[in-house]
């Protein structure tokens, strides 16, 4: 194994030799075992890949991901009046926000409640997908040879776990993809990622071989974007409530855009909030969301900077390491979204969050414009503070992380205070008529 705690020596390996650096090393316990050969997390670089990433990118570059920012739009704003209705339910208000995204997105299916069946099936998998990968769990990861041990062996109980869960993932996103089948045979579909690809434009019929690969790209969609955009949007709320000298700087931003257009900012107008766009940046910079991204390995041997990489080579990219560098981010502790203003601002963090290379996020511009229009109207409608106590001092939260593939600020109180009620009543507003 090797770790990557350079951003130089990342863009050297994974993108500029991305032909050697793009396969995947292929978990026992998580790959072989709970089948998942074709998942886009676990798969080789090979076609099926190649053709995961085409119609991916097709859909989501960033000209084509314009046509789902009304989804993003108007997702964000039931969010917004959602959280100022029940500010106690802010997690779960931003995990709704992320699944309805995704589920329109991908399915063109309409999330309105927090425990949504399709909803709960995804979390399940999320938490299925973190179990089974964890490093050092399983034992069968170290020595995979106990994978051929009977499933009745005393200490095989891992076998049984491994294709109960496989099975589980395979069903979360066949229900979801038949879902669209039923709507299209019904003539109710509404349009989505799914739907284009079941009836592609130049009305040939989709074989088996094809269905197969659309399902395996749409099942991605929710666990590569979900998990990953609550965790930014959890950490703004955090950051905004731990520097109100910085919410303050953001608020006077999206107020002047609000008394001058005398409309809600939509993310057309992105543009005119550069401030705002820092702070995104520095909330990616400051707590990654993945902050070892996913492992590449070598496709054959290499060498580099003198040293001999086999073949089959797990690479770590040690994202978390990069964004505090403090040859790159002077002060890299301290959370300052001003660090990427001026005539020479410091390197743009989105370079590293989205991973590298050929195995880059495909749907790194559909996640940066979500989170952006959720920042924006937040700030716009509603102000972040530290929580008082019965005695009414202020409690000092702690500043802590999970660990796991995706990190997520540790829960943490907070109090939320409505802000103009002209902006508040535009957002309700606008939610009655999109619904």
């Amino acid at each position: 194994m090797i770790i990557l705690n350079s951003a130089t020596d990342a863009f050297n390996l994974l993108s500029k030799r991305s032909a050697i650096y793009s396969d995947r090393p292929f978990a026992t316990m998580a790959g072989r075992l709970m089948r998942r050969e074709k998942s886009i997390f676990c798969i080789s670089y090979n076609d099926r890949l190649k053709t995961y990433r085409r119609l991916m990118h097709q859909s989501f570059n960033p000209t084509a991901s314009q046509m789902f920012w009304e989804v993003e739009e108007q997702e964000a704003r039931i969010l917004v009046e959602s959280i100022i209705a029940s500010p106690e339910n802010l997690v779960e208000h931003l995990r709704r926000n992320a699944a309805a995204v995704i589920m329109k997105i991908s399915y063109g299916y309409p999330v309105t409640r927090n425990d949504d069946h399709f909803v709960a099936l995804a979390e399940e998998g999320i938490k299925i997908a973190s179990m089974a990968s964890a490093p050092g769990k399983w034992l069968v990861d170290s020595f995979p040879i106990l994978r051929f041990l009977p499933d009745w062996f005393p200490g095989a109980g891992f076998k049984t776990k491994a294709k109960e869960w496989g099975q589980t993932l395979y069903e979360q996103s066949l229900e979801p993809h038949t879902w669209v089948k039923e709507q299209l045979r019904a003539g109710t579909a509404i349009p989505s990622f799914t739907s284009a690809l079941l009836q592609p434009s130049d009305g040939h019929s989709v074989d088996a071989e094809e269905e197969d690969r659309i399902l395996w790209s749409s099942g991605a969609l929710y666990f590569a974007g979900a998990d990953t955009s609550v965790s930014v949007v959890k950490t703004f709320f955090f950051t905004m409530m731990m520097h109100p000298s910085v919410q303050r700087q953001a608020q006077d931003e999206v107020d002047r855009f609000f008394a001058s257009e005398h409309r809600l900012p939509t993310l057309h107008d992105q543009g005119a909030f550069p401030y705002v766009q820092c702070i995104l940046k520095e909330v990616l910079r400051w707590a990654p969301a993945s902050p070892f991204g996913l492992f590449h390995c070598t496709a054959k041997p290499d060498v580099y900077k003198g040293y001999l990489i086999p073949a089959k080579t797990s690479i770590m990219a040690n994202i978390w390491a990069m964004m505090h560098d403090a040859t790159v981010y002077p002060d890299p502790f301290s959370f300052d979204p001003s660090r990427f203003l001026g005539d020479k601002p410091q390197a743009d963090p989105r370079d590293y969050a989205f991973g590298f290379g050929r195995r880059i996020c495909p749907g790194q511009h559909l996640a940066e414009n979500s989170i952006w229009i959720q920042m924006v109207l937040s700030l716009l409608t509603m102000t972040i503070c530290k929580p008082l106590d019965s005695s009414g001092k202020t409690i000092e939260p702690e500043v802590a992380f999970t660990s796991g593939v995706v990190s997520h600020v540790k829960p943490f109180k907070y109090q939320i205070i409505p802000r103009d009620t002209a902006a508040l009543s535009l957002v309700r507003q606008a939610s009655q008529n999109s619904t």
